[in-house]
């Protein structure tokens, strides 16, 4: 047995186990699915969802700017970027909500602690421990609560057990084999005894794991070679499995955008919106759409104005999309104001984004939250 391939498993999942695919819980007898994207650096919501029709944007961003000809047209006066092609089809099908002006009182323009703040689901003033998802008064059991396909635990941080962290479902499932064997243990080495106890679950969850995936490994649309689309499509295959894994969170960026925000921000929009749309194509086709709920979120927006580098800094409110087939698709919300800025000259919001939370475990996990009650819910489910 190969103690060293042992504790890299241990320390990449930074799993509490014991586990089972099956759980008791409202979510997973459901089978529903909660998969967050996590748009990491800050995405420029005012080049994301353009408000085309004021002259103030043109004024604020002098080449940055998206030209009218490029745009997709929600509305009379708001656009998707012209890279988001697929979301503009999935906005006509009624499957898109646009929650626009999301941010939160007091915003703090620090990656670190904004993106805290949003795992958490704290104020500006607070400092807590859990995830977000580690809030909702789920019932204890020893289910597989949620898989981390990229970026840090986030909104799974703090959960006791039932977390795993992978990149790669058929790495995870190799280097479990490595582990064989097992030492019997005379005496009370608590530690010795945790790792070989640790052991013995991973591999118990790899056999569960595999004996469900070897049905499903096949996808029929096929997700663009990235970082972002293994994600997802590691993602659509342990959901079409049927493990019954309620939680999912991926990783997009970086969206921290300082310099010639152009052609990347156009870049990682487009993967943005090609990859849902492979999710859907997937999921439609094994007819688990209607199981499934996608959210982005992001630590904060940009300026309104760009900087000297053409390209834009760090802001507050900024556009979330929610998309699914249970989705009740439109635009919620309504965009920020240009001309009524805050003194930093950023953009206000008027969407606090524990609404967006709460609509979600209410409506879709099912159960309350400790401390999302007090926050409005949203009428996209």
């Amino acid at each position: 047995m190969n103690r060293r391939t042992l504790l890299k498993l241990i320390a990449l999942q930074a799993a509490a186990f014991p586990l089972s695919l099956h759980a008791s819980n409202a979510l997973l007898q459901k089978r529903r699915h909660l998969i967050l994207i996590e748009l990491k650096g800050g995405n420029d919501g005012l080049n994301t969802v353009i408000p085309y029709q004021d002259p103030l944007y043109y004024k604020l961003r002098p080449s940055l700017a998206i030209e009218n000809r490029d745009i997709h047209s929600l509305s009379n006066n708001i656009a998707l970027h012209p890279s988001m092609v697929e979301f503009k089809e999935m906005f006509e099908r009624d499957e898109l909500a646009l929650i626009q002006g999301v941010g939160y009182p007091n915003p703090n323009r620090s990656h670190f602690r904004s993106i805290e703040i949003w795992d958490t689901a704290s104020s500006a003033q607070e400092y807590l421990d859990d995830g977000w998802l580690n809030t909702l008064n789920m019932p204890q059991s020893n289910s597989l609560k949620g898989v981390i396909l990229g970026g840090e635990y986030g909104p799974l941080s703090g959960l006791s057990q039932g977390v795993i962290k992978i990149g790669s479902i058929k790495r995870f499932l190799q280097q479990s084999k490595q582990i064989k064997g097992r030492i019997s243990l005379a005496g009370d080495n608590k530690a010795l005894y945790h790792i070989l106890h640790t052991e013995a679950e991973i591999r118990k969850g790899a056999d569960l794991l595999k004996s469900s995936l070897d049905k499903s490994m096949e996808l029929s649309h096929r997700f663009k070679k990235s970082t972002f689309g293994r994600q997802l499509e590691a993602a659509t295959k342990l959901i079409n499995s049927d493990t019954g894994i309620p939680f999912f969170k991926v990783s997009l960026g970086s969206f921290d955008t300082h310099t010639n925000q152009d052609s990347r921000h156009s870049s990682l929009l487009k993967q943005l919106s090609e990859g849902i749309a492979t999710i859907r194509q997937n999921l439609v086709a094994s007819g688990k759409w209607d199981d499934v709920l996608i959210m982005t979120y992001s630590e904060f927006g940009r300026r309104a104005s760009q900087n000297a580098n053409k390209g834009t800094d760090h802001g507050t409110a900024a556009p979330h999309f929610i998309t699914g087939g249970m989705v009740k698709g439109g635009i919620y919300g309504n965009h920020p104001s240009l001309k009524n800025l805050d003194r930093n000259g950023d953009l206000v919001h008027s969407i606090d984004f524990r609404s967006i939370y709460h609509t979600i475990a209410r409506k879709w996990v099912g159960v309350p939250s400790k401390h999302l009650h007090e926050f409005k819910q949203i009428g996209f489910l």
